[in-house]
């Protein structure tokens, strides 16, 4: 379940900018709103069940649903989907010479488990130059493993000592270890980065699939059939 989403120095993001679904302390005018689009997860932290992006055009809307897609993607597929020469897709902001070199940024929080995970990277398009991943088990935020560029600091909960011999300066190590059985990377990506789905006109091959997954879901086929002829 995501929390929030971080992007920074990709696209038309020069500075970090942050999509969250925390829900802030502020009641809505329209009491409904409060009571249908909000959920407490604990005593601590609500979220919202939907939100809403919107601007003015070529205000960053689009890139930030593009940061998400590229994000996901690369977290299931950099370990298998490339080759150790391939270039890694990001793209820096381009329109300040402070940003052209240095790394992009990712970070996203979710909720699995019911724990609060925290994972994210920077790279250019030559080399992941670093990664990590904390969660709270807890009450205090802990790491599971670091990253800095050749340099691992991995912690035995995360059970993956010596997979960062096989991970190459473009994969990320979150994507190698669920390819040699890594629980922890194996749910985050099935269970959790594996259940963000983007449907966007930025590529209708979305919706083509996401439709025909529906259709294959015969019960999820019958219950909006029923509820459009009962309505």
């Amino acid at each position: 379940m995501l929390i929030e989403f971080t992007v920074g120095n990709y696209r038309s993001f020069k500075e970090k900018v942050t999509f969250s679904m925390v829900a802030t302390n502020l009641m809505s005018k329209n009491k409904s709103l409060d009571e249908t689009n909000v959920f407490k997860v604990d005593e601590k932290l609500s979220l919202l069940k939907s939100a809403a992006i919107y601007g003015a055009n070529a205000s960053g809307k689009s890139n930030l649903a593009k940061a998400l897609a590229f994000m996901r993607w690369f977290m299931s597929n950099s370990s298998r989907e490339t080759q150790s020469t391939d270039k890694i897709r990001v793209e820096p902001f381009k329109l300040s010479t402070e940003t052209d070199a240095q790394p992009s940024f990712f970070e996203i929080v979710f909720l699995m488990d019911q724990k609060t995970y925290r994972y994210g990277f920077e790279a250019t398009p030559d080399e992941i130059v670093a990664e990590w991943l904390y969660y709270v088990p807890k009450s205090r935020e802990t790491r599971l493993f670091e990253r800095n560029k050749d340099k691992f600091n991995i912690s035995r909960t995360y059970k993956a000592d010596g997979i960062q011999q096989k991970t190459r300066k473009n994969a990320l190590f979150l994507s190698v270890s669920a390819q040699f059985n890594v629980e922890i990377a194996e749910n985050i990506l099935e269970r959790s980065i594996g259940c963000i789905y983007l449907v966007s006109g930025l590529n209708d091959i979305e919706y083509r699939l996401y439709t025909i997954d529906c259709l294959v879901d015969t019960a999820f086929f019958m219950t909006s059939w029923h509820s459009s002829n009962s309505g």
